[in-house]
């Protein structure tokens, strides 16, 4: 193998493992008042494995882009993010909730329904993790997120 080849292989295997995430959002329509720093809120992790065809990952895709973009319009959704491996298979998302009946309509809303529906042949493996969290710890890292996904979380 040449150098070039050498160097090509590095670069992949280093983006390979490499992520991207979005900056963690705060549902600007709450009324930041309402909660102290003490209060306790509900944070949701997921995370998804996908495999499949390029169509499966893209409906997949879809389902995840249009579940966020009407994130805001759940009652007790207070904020939220994603991260995905750049050139890997692995998602992550990160959302935080009034409560926990605030979290349970948003998971039987008609709109994550349809994307665990259409979206769900791609997954191969999930993973999801439900607790409180203080509001003056928002937002969590990336790395407590695997954490406490990992540890604490269930696998389906």
């Amino acid at each position: 193998m040449n150098q070039t080849n050498t160097m090509i292989m590095i670069l992949l295997s280093w983006l390979i493992h490499c992520k991207i995430a979005t900056p963690f959002q705060r549902n600007e329509s709450v009324n930041k008042d309402l909660y102290e720093n003490e209060t306790e809120v509900v944070i949701a992790i997921t995370e998804v494995e996908i495999s499949g065809s390029y169509s499966l990952r893209s409906i997949f895709w879809n389902r995840v882009s249009s579940v966020r973009s009407k994130l805001n319009q759940n009652e007790g959704y207070l904020g939220g993010a994603i991260r995905r491996e750049i050139l890997g298979n692995r998602a992550w998302t990160m959302t935080v909730w009034k409560n926990e009946s605030a979290l349970d309509q948003f998971v039987y809303s008609k709109e994550h329904e349809r994307a665990m529906k259409e979206g769900g042949p791609a997954v191969k493996k999930s993973k999801f993790y439900r607790g409180f969290v203080k509001w003056k710890e928002l937002p969590i890292s990336w790395e407590r997120a695997e954490k406490l996904i990992d540890e604490e979380g269930r696998t389906e």
